[in-house]
Parts: structure tokens; sequence; C-alpha cells
């Protein structure tokens, strides 16, 4: 009697551990349904648990089974199957039983079995006689809804309810609302749920609704909640945030579920790496993912825009042309593609048609969208090489408004007002645009000239320094630097880099303008030491280099003003006079009144010095030369410039080689470039909206157990049919094989 109570003691016990484990596995399966992702049932942990399942069940089934107990065997069997992902073997198992109405367990449990393999006519059939505590009636909304019949899933819950379905029985009744396009009451009965349990799968559907629904800020908080516990989230998550244009969060999270073993959104997670790479400029990057993600999806204007654009910011724009151009035959009214053509269109310098496109997708330019500085840039400098100028104006001010940074649309400015001679605004624009792009030598050239026109020397030194460093090969750099080195007292070096410029480019004036005046400081060296055949011959070759200057550009009226220097020199005061009054400018009046002051007409030379200081009464040399006349000082002057060596306190150039005391004004020459730039072409897509949408049932089998055993005589008795060997309990190791009873 011992012996038979223990036996069913272990019995009662086993079956309770198959309950147990049961119950720790239900909510995993049902998860896999609840976030769509079959891959949670082939996790390492819910396998462990079935096959702790199985174990505890064969030592059951060894323990209590006897064949009254065949029905409960089949069922419990399919149960396990079901488990195990075998839904159709475990419904045939189900549909081989002939079950009564006594048997509602049974039954409920093939009606879940039919809805897990689409059979749902059959699942509603068997859920009409589900027993109490079931959900039976929220699988019944869910056969329907997967059935497409929505207004028969909405008849059937109006007049039932599931009670403690955490929220499930609202999410599904909102999936109903949205497939009959009622998306206000959508978002409340899902919105319900989630006030009933907090679900991953609740928060996604209504975060997708509001997306579609424009309220994409309202829709991240809804992904943000369950993005970092919920791998599946995080796409969603990581597509709210572009359509933000938070494009490095957004990386950070699709790099994040690439790194998971799902697969169910695999290209639109490639396609929004490509956006986020696209938005961070990695433009390598983002092409091989629009490749990746045309492999999965299928082709569609926002991709192939997408692959276009990462040949524009390669500038391949034939390419980009002809995708954007096919997009655009398949789809005329989508105006990203457009703006791309533009684009393409520039990069081939065709700026009429370029803005004719532009034109076309003016609704999509976004003023308040910083990601679309470079396309007012792009439009901009179309307008700016077909001398729109205010046009171009207006569109990299817009830019800069959008960037600040963008120093492209700065250096577009600049150049605006170099043509307009607004120099100050030019450097001050310029300035900046090199704070932000330091390798590009025509900005530094540019810059640099902008410093000699104020005779900003010393800080030009560095600038022009700069430029030849980065293209040996600027001619604007090295004459700028050329200057320099002359200001800097390095005169043998100034004359050795000009003579190898003229020689190289002998049709550019500029270089026989700058030669000149190099010529003719070296020339005041000499005379200073007295070294007249010498000065002579350099001045000369200044005259020499003046003339071809003025015969190359006779446009260039300053020239004259270097050449009535050497006129002086060599005191042909007349011609010099003549030359002075060709180009009346305030350097001009300095130069004469230098001269008058040489011939000792201090009256005449101290007039033409009050005129050039009402014209600039800031000019350092007018400043200079006028206290040297006012005290008498020239000749004093002339002397201890003259006497000076190496170590002289007078390192201003012009002081330094005076030849009388007084600083004569030379007239540099240098010209501008004009400013291209690549462009960047950065413009981000449109996020596509995301959607999957699912109805989630509740799958809650149970086991159901053996009869219990009166005791162990009757079941020895009733046992008639071994497989195999068995050692009972209480036997003396008994062998061989009993022929079963045929009944």
């Amino acid at each position: 009697m011992l012996t038979v109570l223990g036996s069913g003691e272990v019995a009662a016990q086993d079956f309770g551990e198959c309950q147990r484990l049961v119950k720790d596995l239900l909510p995993v399966f049902n998860r896999s349904f609840e976030e769509n992702n079959p891959a949670l049932i082939r996790e390492k942990s819910y396998q462990r648990g079935i096959r702790e399942l199985q174990a505890a069940y064969s030592l059951y089934h060894k323990q209590a089974f006897q064949p009254s107990d065949s029905v409960q065997r089949m069922n419990n069997e399919a149960v396990i199957l079901a488990l195990l992902g075998n839904y159709q073997k475990a419904l045939h198992i189900m549909e081989a039983l002939d079950l009564n109405e006594q048997e509602p367990q049974l039954r409920y449990n093939r009606g879940l079995f039919a809805l897990l393999s689409g059979k749902y006519d059959a699942a509603r059939n068997d859920f009409s006689q589900a027993p109490g505590g079931t959900h039976a009636n929220l699988n019944t909304v869910v056969s329907f809804g997967k059935q497409k019949k929505y207004s028969e899933a909405a008849d059937f819950a109006a007049g039932n309810s599931a009670k403690n379905s955490g929220g499930k029985w609202n999410y599904n009744l909102g999936m109903v609302h949205k497939y009959s396009g009622r998306t206000e009451e959508a978002i409340e009965e899902v919105t319900t749920a989630i006030r009933q349990k907090d679900e991953m799968a609740f928060r996604l559907q209504r975060g997708d609704m509001l997306m579609r629904t424009g309220n994409e800020k309202r829709a991240v908080k809804d992904f943000e909640k369950v993005a970092r516990t919920h791998p599946k989230a995080q796409i969603r998550y990581a597509n709210a945030l572009l359509s933000l244009n938070q494009f490095g969060p957004a990386k950070a999270v699709f790099s994040s579920y690439l790194e998971t073993d799902d697969r169910t959104f695999r290209g639109d997670a490639y396609l929004g790496m490509a956006h986020s790479n696209y938005g961070l400029k990695q433009i390598s990057e983002a092409q091989r993912y629009y490749k990746l993600a045309s492999t999965l999806k299928r082709e569609t204007p926002a991709l192939q825009s997408g692959i276009a654009n990462t040949h524009l910011s390669k500038r391949e724009y034939q390419t980009a042309f002809t995708l954007f151009d096919r997009v655009i035959k398949k789809d005329s009214t989508y105006l990203p593609a457009y703006l791309g053509r533009a684009v393409s269109y520039y990069g081939q310098r065709k700026y009429e048609l370029a803005l004719k496109d532009f034109k076309k997708a003016e609704k999509a330019l976004d003023e308040h969208n910083r990601f679309f500085a470079d396309l007012f840039v792009t439009k901009a400098f179309s307008e700016y090489y077909l001398k729109r100028t205010s046009e171009a104006q207006d569109d990299f001010q817009k830019a800069i408004k959008l960037d600040a940074t963008r120093y492209e649309a700065l250096a577009g400015m600049s150049g605006i007002m170099i043509d307009q001679k607004r120099y100050s605004e030019a450097g001050t624009f310029l300035a900046k645009a090199l704070q932000y792009e330091q390798g590009y030598d025509l900005m530094w050239s540019n810059y640099g000239n902008l410093l000699l026109h104020f005779d900003m020397y010393k800080k030009s030194y560095q600038v022009f320094k700069k430029a030849v460093s980065l293209n040996p090969s600027n001619v604007n750099a090295q004459n700028g630097w050329g200057v320099v080195l002359l200001e800097n007292d390095q005169l043998d070096k100034s004359m050795a880099l000009f003579d190898s410029l003229v020689r190289e480019k002998p049709d550019l004036p500029f270089l026989h303008n700058n030669h000149g005046i190099i010529q003719a400081y070296i020339g005041n060296r000499h005379d200073q030491k007295r070294q007249v055949n010498e000065a002579n011959a350099r001045y000369d070759g200044a005259f020499e280099d003046f003339k071809k200057a003025m015969e190359v550009a006779p446009s260039r009226k300053f020239y004259n003003v270097n050449q009535g220097n050497v006129y002086r020199y060599l005191e042909k005061y007349d011609e010099a006079k003549l030359s002075y009054q060709t180009y009346q400018d305030k350097s001009a009046l300095n130069n004469t009144a230098i001269m008058y002051a040489g011939q000792e007409r201090i009256k005449d030379a101290k007039y033409y010095l009050g005129v050039a200081l009402q014209i600039d009464s800031l000019h350092r040399v007018f400043q200079y030369n006028m206290t040297v006349l006012a005290k008498g000082k020239q000749k004093e002057m002339m002397r201890l410039v003259a006497s000076a060596g190496e170590n002289s306190p007078f390192s201003d150039i012009g002081i330094k080689y005076s030849r009388d005391g007084f600083v004569t004004i030379y007239l540099y020459d240098y010209e501008y470039d004009v400013l291209t730039f690549p462009g960047r072409h950065y413009m981000p897509l449109p996020v596509a909206e995301y959607n999957e949408d699912y109805f989630i049932p509740e799958y809650d089998f149970k086991l159901v157990a053996y009869e219990k055993k009166k005791s162990d005589e009757d079941k020895t008795k009733r046992v008639r049919y071994r497989s195999q060997k068995v050692k009972l309990p209480g036997s003396r190791n008994k062998s061989g094989t009993h022929c079963p009873v045929l009944f």
C-alpha cells in the first residue's frame, strides 16, 4: 500500500512539473506573436525549456499512462508539438479525434491549433464551445481579422467582450478600425490597450499610426519607450529619428538592429542605414547600404533617388542624371528627383537647365531644413555664374542662415562683395569661410589679395605662404607671395620668384607690374649705396616692366603711378607729373607731393599731401610724409635711412629704401579668382512610413492530466502491452513480452 501511494504522488508531482513548464513557455510563445518575431521560439532558453517539458512529460507518461488516457495523451503531444512550432502536425493529431461537447478544453485547444494553421472557420467553430476563463472571444476577433473580415470582427466585438486580455482585445479592435480606414478610432483603441498594459507591440502600432498622421515627435516617444528593451522596436525608432533628421542617433539604432538575428525588416534597415550615412556625409557607406537595400526592396523613387544622390556626392553627374531622369519619367510628381537632376545639370555646367529644374521643385526647397543648405549653394552659384547677382546673393544668404559653417556660401558671398568692390565685407566673409575650410588654395590667395588691398602685409605673409604650400602652381598665390617677400625685405628672393613667373606667364600684366616694383626697390637700394649705374639699370628695367604691363592691359591706368615713380627717379619730372595725372588717385597725389618736395616746392607738396589726407585721413604713409614735410626733416631722414644697416629700425620697406626720406607708394597688382566648389550635394530623402500590421491572439494551451489510478495492482492488470523491457516498480526482474488482449 505504501508503494502505491508513493507512485501516485510521484505521478501527480510529474504532471504538476509539466504544467509549470508549459506555463513558463507560453509567455515566450505568445510574445513571438505579439512581436511578430518567430525567432523567439528558436532561442536556446526556450528550446531548453521545451526539452525539459518533453523529459518531464515522458517520465509522467511512463508512470501514469493507461489505455483510457489516449485522448489526453494525443492532446498533450499536440500541445508540445505546437509549442515546438509544428502547428500543422498538432492540428492533424487533434483532427483525428472525435471530440464531443463534454470535452470543451480539448476542443478549445484544437481551435487554437486551427488558428495557428490558418483554418479560421474551424477555429471559430471550436472557440464557440470554449470553457469559461479562456480567450475564445479575443481569438475569434483575431480569426476574423486574419481573414480580412473586418465588418464581421467589429460586429462580433460589439456583442461580446474579453476580460483580462492585457490590452489585446482593444489592440485588435484598433487594428480592425485601422484596416477599415478609421485611424483616429484605431489610435484611441490602442491607447486604451496601452493603459491596460504597456506592451511593445501596442506602442509600435500607435507610433506607426502617429507617423502616418504627421505626428512624428509623438511617434518618437512611443518608439523610444520600447526601443531599448525590444530589438524589433529599434527599426521604428530609427525611422522616426530619420524623419526628424537625427541621422547620428538613427544610424546607431539601425546598426544595433542589424546586429540582431531578426531579418523581417532588414531591407528597411539597410535603406535606413543608407539614409543615415548619407545625412552624415559618409557617402561610400551610404552607397553600399543603398545597394544592399536594392537587393531586398523593390525599385521605388526614394530608393532610386537615394542611389542617384550618392553618385552626385561623388560628382558622377551623368550617372546621377540618368537615374534621376528615369525616376521623373516614371513619376513626374516626385520633386526630390527634380532637385537631384538640377544638381546633375550644375555639375555638367548646364546652369540654365539647372535653374529650370530648381524652379519646378521650388516647393520642395525647405528654407528651414539645414540639410538643404547645399542645394541653395548650388542654386546660388548657378545664378552667380549667369551674372544674376541679386538672386545669387539671396540664395547664398539662405544657405548661410541654414548653416553658418557653410563655407561655400560664405566664399560665394565674398565673390559678390569683391565684384561690388566692397572689399572689407568680402574679407569678413572669406575669413569666416577659411575657419571651416582650409584646404582650398584659391580661397587663401583671394584672402591674401584682400589683405594686400588694405596694406596688411605681415598678416598676408602667412596667408600666401599657406596658399603656395597647398598649390605651388597657383599663379595668384605666387604673385602675392612675391609681394609679401618684398615687403618683408627679401628683395632678392622676391626678384628670383618674379623672374621665374614672368618667364612662365609673360601674358599676365600684373606679373610685369610687380616685377617692375621690385626692380625699382632694388634700384633704390643701389642708389643708397651710391651705385649709380646699377641703380639706373634697375630703373630702366622697371620702366620696361611697366611699359609691358600697360601694353598688355591698357585699361589698368594705375600702372602709370608706378611708371611715374621711375620717371621721378630719372628726374624726368614732366613725364612723372603726366603719369601721375593719368591716374589721379590718393596714391598719385602722395607721390606728386614727394616729387615737389624733392624740387623744394614745399607749398605744392603740402597742398597735394593735404588733398590726399582729406581723402584718407588715417593713411599711415600720408601721415608719415606730412610729418616729415612739416618738420623739414626729409634730408635728415634721407641720410638716416641711407646709412641704416641690416638691423635698421626702419622696418617699413618704403622707409628703408627711400631715396629722399619720404615714402613712395607703389601700386601692386593682383587678380581674384572666381571660386568654384564641387558641392556636397546632400539631399536627404523623405523617410518612408514603416508598415507592419498584424493581429495578436492569445494562445493558452493546457495539458490534460491522465486519470488517477486506483492502485498499483489495477495498473498491473490493465497494462498488457509493453513495447520494450521495462523494470516496473516492485517487480522482480521480470522479462519478456505479453501480447495485448484484443476486445
